[in-house]
């Protein structure tokens, strides 16, 4: 499995309330070196703008022995946004947001990325009656077709949520994530279906994964937990263990072989130690889904036995 995790285990982890975080963070070339300690690790997402001269990052990663994994344009970080990003009022600001992510997309190519995350944080409203609705929507249309555009070898990926920073994110689904993608028409551009963003979406992830994979357009996966009410980052499966497990079992049933990222957000516990229980958690799920009776459940699925199917998974998650 094809493994990488953003950098969050190693930083301050802050918040509203203590935007100084619970603990002092680490540099980039620090992280670097501690993530290629933990087994099952083999990949680095990194943000762009870079932290560190290009040259200096693609020497790190090949002395510890790490690929490069998606690059994330900087869409929601930074004070510029606050407006959006693709669907700013402001041209100027949607040009420098295309520019950038243009230049996202040759980095990822020059150095061999997975692909280029675009998670359109400020992209949405907070009141009704505050936006245009059609007119923002095709902004983001004609954005990601003209990202998309500059390079086909390359896949740009949208993250969609329910919501934060803004109450309503215009990506805010699987749906509308894939309705997009299809309005844009490129065969480059498609979906990361973030498990905890699923659940906080109110949907079942693993027909999220159902409808991205059979458009073709299911590119990564990020992998965390919630309560469904926040987007909490808690360890993979620690909330939602059937959930996770029919995850997995339908990304086994279309083959995926993309990256997998750990998203978690470990501020009051240790990082490494968070990293190292999800990657553990990752293989447990991968096993335990690959061990269930794939043939025996679809042809119940026909026959509505729900109760022999949830028999049937239980025992084979449970054995005696």
């Amino acid at each position: 499995m094809k493994i990488e995790t953003a950098g969050a285990a190693f930083s301050p982890c802050g918040d509203r309330f203590i935007p100084e975080g619970y603990r002092g963070g680490l540099d980039l070339e620090t992280q670097i070196e501690r993530l290629s300690q933990i087994d099952g690790i083999t990949g680095l997402p990194i943000m762009y703008p870079l932290e560190i001269e290009r040259d200096r990052l693609a020497a790190l990663l090949a002395k510890h022995g790490l690929k490069l994994g998606t690059v994330c344009p900087d869409t929601y970080c930074r004070a510029i946004w606050k407006f959006g990003t693709l669907a700013s009022s402001d041209k100027s600001v949607r040009d420098q947001a295309i520019r950038e992510c243009k230049e996202s997309v040759d980095l990822c190519h020059e150095m061999n990325g997975a692909d280029i995350l675009l998670w359109l944080a400020h992209d949405g409203y907070d009141y009704p009656f505050e936006d245009n609705y059609e007119l923002r929507f095709g902004r983001i249309v004609e954005g990601l077709g003209e990202i998309a555009e500059h390079n086909r070898d390359v896949k740009i990926t949208v993250e969609y949520k329910a919501k934060e920073p803004r109450t309503h994110q215009y990506v805010s689904d699987a749906g509308k994530a894939l309705l997009i993608c299809e309005k844009v028409g490129l065969p480059n551009l498609g979906v990361v279906i973030d498990l905890g963003h699923s659940l906080q979406a109110g949907e079942e992830p693993a027909e999220a994964v159902c409808l991205a994979a059979s458009c073709g357009r299911l590119f990564h996966i990020h992998l965390n937990d919630n309560f469904r009410l926040w987007d909490d980052d808690l360890l993979i499966g620690s909330v939602h263990f059937w959930e996770t497990l029919e995850f997995f079992y339908w990304l086994q049933k279309y083959k995926y072989d993309g990256w997998y990222v750990i998203d978690i957000w470990p501020s009051r516990v240790n990082g490494e130690q968070a990293l190292k229980e999800s990657v553990d958690r990752i293989r447990m799920f991968d096993n335990l889904a690959a061990a269930l009776p794939r043939e025996e459940i679809a042809k119940l699925q026909e026959k509505n036995e729900t109760m022999e199917i949830l028999r049937i998974v239980r025992e084979s998650v449970f054995r005696k």
